[in-house]
């Protein structure tokens, strides 16, 4: 069975200070990966390792001098990230491969053709999110949420999970609500009010892409990456997560 998974920026870093690794966490999460059973294909965001110094040199946007320098600092800084990741992976006795978006990502042009070849090789090929030439005049940021909508076209895998800090999707903010109630399972149709997830929609965000994604795999999952023991749950009804199926 193949599995696409990824670990979410909020997980591995602390996204309020810059490039401050959660080892700890990560190490947890790493651990459980191994109870899926499943063959993987890894992606993990950038967290406080990118977007923070995207912001501040103005990526996405116009290639200036600035933004070059920006542009080799943060794949510089995810590099690092992807380094304090491949540790964790080394130490989990993983045998895998780091594919850099750099690698296999200039304008429009992608080729994903060596994550099949090291995975049919018995790798598990790992890339991350990061910035990328766009076009002649921009820059742009390649997320690891388009990764994982990428490679899931690619491996149509039977899962992906999403690990991120938040137990799922809920019918209101769980931030603002204390009746918002977790949504368990939900079909690839299901709308949503900008209101009723997320106000800054970034939950919003992440149910479009999952429903993307689930052209291409036969179940999405949504977790709490910080508490992963909740992986072992994935095909029992008192699952503490979203899925569409």
């Amino acid at each position: 069975m193949t599995t696409i998974v990824k670990l979410g920026g909020s997980i591995i870093t602390d996204k309020t200070e810059y490039r401050r690794f959660m080892k700890h966490d990560t190490e947890k999460v790493v651990s459980m990966l191994s109870s899926l059973g499943d063959d993987l294909v890894l992606v993990h965001g950038g967290g406080s390792y990118g977007h923070i110094k995207a912001r501040e040199y103005g990526i996405p946007g116009p290639i200036n001098e600035r933004s070059r320098k920006g542009f080799s600092l943060i794949h510089c800084d995810m590099l690092g990230l992807n380094a304090e990741v491949s540790e964790i992976l080394i130490s989990n006795d993983y045998r895998f491969i780091s594919l850099p978006p750099a690698g296999f990502i200039f304008g429009r042009t992608r080729s994903y053709s060596a994550f099949r070849k090291y995975f049919e090789s018995g790798f598990m090929p790992v890339t991350f999110g990061d910035v990328y030439v766009k076009s002649d005049t921009e820059y742009g940021i390649y997320s690891g949420d388009t990764l994982v909508y990428d490679l899931a076209r690619i491996f149509t895998p039977e899962r992906v999970i999403f690990l991120s800090d938040v137990d799922g999707i809920f019918n209101r903010n769980p931030k603002l609500y204390s009746d918002a109630r977790l949504l368990s399972r939900l079909d690839e149709d299901a709308t949503f009010q900008p209101s009723a997830i997320d106000v800054t929609g970034g939950i919003g965000r992440k149910l479009e892409i999952m429903k993307k994604v689930r052209r291409y795999a036969k179940s999405v999952y949504l977790i709490n990456g910080l508490k992963p023991e909740r992986l072992r749950m994935l095909d029992s009804p008192d699952l503490i997560g979203t899925v569409i199926k």
